[in-house]
């Protein structure tokens, strides 16, 4: 069937990849893909085997659309199209690589437009440690079609190049230190969620550890007329376990079920042997002022991150698996640069997290304290391998505050705050991961 052409004054301009190019040098292997015009892009890592990935706008091929690559760290390049009409172009890689660059470059006299990603030899552990990474820009910006371009696609037989990339793992989310979650639904309940179904691409549920506070010969914070802070953390920490478990999405585990005490690298130590997705520690505060009173979201401080790095380096010689990471066969270099990486991630979606608990909370009239996000180094938010946050739910100091924790109707509306920030960051993992 023919294709109608479009007139010059009707047809939006159109992104093209021009040409695949390689070149050698500083021991690594530099990839230049020339483009007709000003792009967006990104470029990412995937595992098994080892390849590396390019996403641009919808393109029409000038280049090949697949071609071997001698020499060098990459063998061969293959494309594909996307749902949403994103052009992906994947590179084979020989061994393990990792991108230490990736820019795009505006033409000049000399050069077209052009992506320009620069990568270098890698061990396994290195490379596993970039999946989470995304170079450029997450969100693709395409020209929409005009409707004569639509009739006319509408009517064109599918080429090759517009059928999608037969690889699941090509066409499908990322793989990275997040794993593959079901769609999970905006609205809900305030507090009774009934059990969502299940998406085919669910292997699991999330798994949430809930640290309830102090316990045993600790009792934290004493407030007005009794009130103990292990009891109150211990009651939220319960009641948000059965609305998260009734979601039918999470496998809410507890570092305490009782009034007993568990030291803090130990409940760190819980969420390590669960596969925790999230660490989430549930305190309440006191202070010498009785008027102050109000929630508050902690997530590590960059100094905290920093110090425990360091301390992790060291220990043991680095021996052991770190965020997915076995450093016992790495040099003392590598092994900083690897927990560098896995630190500074999972401070990332700490903060992620932190963002959504505290509009859950507004949402819910959870009143907080002025700059509710704030940064500490407590030690249950230092686990490398999960995401964390330590929610301080108000002032036992505040007589006022202090009866509010005590009553099952606020425990239950606070738990369902949390739930609704889980989900939410939950939704914008799962998001970023759908390019």
């Amino acid at each position: 069937m023919a294709v109608p052409v479009l007139s010059t004054a009707a047809a939006p301009q159109s992104q093209s990849i021009e040409a695949i190019r390689t070149g050698l040098g500083a021991g690594g292997t530099r990839v230049t893909v020339d483009l007709g015009m000003k792009s967006d892009f990104r470029a990412f890592h995937l595992a098994n085997p080892y390849r590396i990935v390019l996403d641009l706008p919808s393109s029409k091929w000038v280049a090949a659309k697949s071609g071997l690559m001698s020499g060098g760290l990459i063998r061969a390049y293959r494309s594909g199209v996307l749902e949403g009409g994103i052009t992906r172009v994947i590179f084979d890689l020989g061994r393990a690589a990792t991108i230490s660059n990736a820019v795009f470059l505006p033409k000049s006299s000399f050069e077209k437009n052009r992506v320009v990603i620069d990568l270098i030899p890698a061990t396994a552990n290195m490379f596993n440690a970039r999946l989470p990474q995304v170079y450029g820009s997450r969100e693709i910006r395409t020209p929409a079609p005009t409707p004569s371009q639509v009739s006319s696609q509408s009517s064109r037989p599918t080429s090759d190049a517009q059928m999608p990339i037969e690889d699941a793992d090509v066409t499908g989310e990322i793989t990275g230190t997040v794993k593959q979650r079901e769609p999970l639904s905006s609205s809900r309940a305030p507090e009774n969620r009934t059990a969502a179904p299940m998406s085919r691409k669910q292997t699991r549920k999330y798994v949430v550890v809930i640290d309830a506070g102090h316990g045993g010969e600790d009792p934290g914070a004493l407030g007005r007329n009794g009130v103990v802070e292990k009891r109150i953390t211990l009651t939220i920490a319960k009641e948000l376990e059965r609305q998260l478990s009734e979601t039918g999405r999470y496998r809410a585990v507890l570092t305490r079920s009782t009034d007993k005490y568990i030291k803090l690298r130990e409940r760190v130590a819980i969420a390590k042997r669960a596969k925790a997705d999230l660490f989430i520690s549930i305190h309440a505060d006191k202070i010498g002022r009785t008027n102050v009173r109000g929630a508050s979201i902690y997530t590590l401080s960059q100094n905290a991150s920093d110090n425990e790095t360091a301390r992790l380096a060291d220990q043991e010689n680095n021996s052991g698996v770190v965020a997915g990471v076995d450093l016992a066969n790495e040099s003392q270099d590598v092994a900083d640069i690897l927990l560098d990486l896995a630190m500074r991630e999972k401070m990332n979606e700490s903060k992620l997290l932190a963002k959504y608990l505290d509009q859950a909370f507004r949402d819910k009239s959870i009143r907080l304290l002025p700059n509710s996000h704030r940064a500490a180094g407590f030690a249950v938010l230092k686990a490398p391998d999960v995401p964390a946050a330590l929610i301080e739910t108000g002032f036992l100091s505040n007589p006022e505050e202090a009866k509010l924790l005590s009553t099952s109707a606020f425990q239950r509306r606070i738990a369902s705050a949390m739930v609704d920030g889980i989900d939410a960051y939950f939704r914008k993992i799962q998001a970023l991961q759908k390019f």
